[in-house]
């Protein structure tokens, strides 16, 4: 009776533990900038399976002993993969400096579109993403996590350009490129550090550096 009593005192620490793992749960809503993702099921623990209320599905396969990290996979209607990306592409479940949200990477490892966790419906999510829209671009990329479909709406490459190395500029980088030096030196709150080394970016920071990077170099065919 010991041995049983101790036996299902183990079943049941696993089974906590496989719970507090699990980093995304049933009912978890992530928004990508047009469309809200709910998830519908965890299948084994390791498939997500979510919905748009447009019927838009995301499959994503939980990579073994890698926290966090998932790959794309083909849906049960999907017959091709969302945002430009390919199945097998790889999903990372970002949880740091009080962010959280998916990020999809290219195969070079670059983020190249994001979906931020909610506990607000659509109509909710879009009214936040109109009030982005209407805020300054340069305050944006350095304040706030934006998205793919934010920065769709930026006109050209080179204001793409400006904003991505703005986010630089704000903590003081010193540019090589003479333009890039000529730009900012105008900038009022420009400030070069003497050691580009000693700037440490954020997670929003970099992802949103990366953002820029992939939209332009889909505006370039690449």
């Amino acid at each position: 009776m010991k041995k049983s009593s101790e036996l299902l005192l183990v079943l049941l620490i696993m089974c906590a533990t496989a719970v507090q793992a699990q980093t995304i749960r049933v009912g978890n809503k992530f928004w990508d900038g047009e469309n809200l993702y709910t998830v519908q099921e965890v299948r084994m623990g390791t498939i997500v399976y979510m919905t748009t209320k447009q019927g838009d599905e995301l499959t994503l396969e939980k990579v073994a002993g890698k926290e966090g990290e998932y790959i794309i996979i083909p849906s049960r209607q999907a017959e091709e993969c969302h945002f430009g990306a390919e199945f097998g592409w790889r999903v990372q479940h970002i949880r740091q400096d009080n962010e959280n949200f998916l990020a999809i990477r290219k195969p070079n490892g670059d983020i190249m579109w994001t979906m931020t966790k909610t506990t607000n419906n659509e109509d909710q999510c879009w009214e936040l993403q109109m009030l982005m829209m209407e805020e300054e671009p340069s305050l944006n990329v350095t304040n706030v996590l934006v998205n793919r479909r934010y920065l769709a709406n930026i006109v050209g490459k080179k204001e793409l350009r400006l904003l991505r190395n703005e986010i630089l500029a704000r903590h003081g980088y010193r540019f090589q490129s003479k333009d890039l030096q000529e730009y900012f030196c105008n900038m009022p709150w420009y400030n070069p550090v003497n050691d580009n080394n000693s700037i440490k970016l954020d997670i929003k920071e970099q992802t949103n550096i990366q953002l820029i990077k992939s939209e332009e170099a889909a505006r370039s065919g690449n």
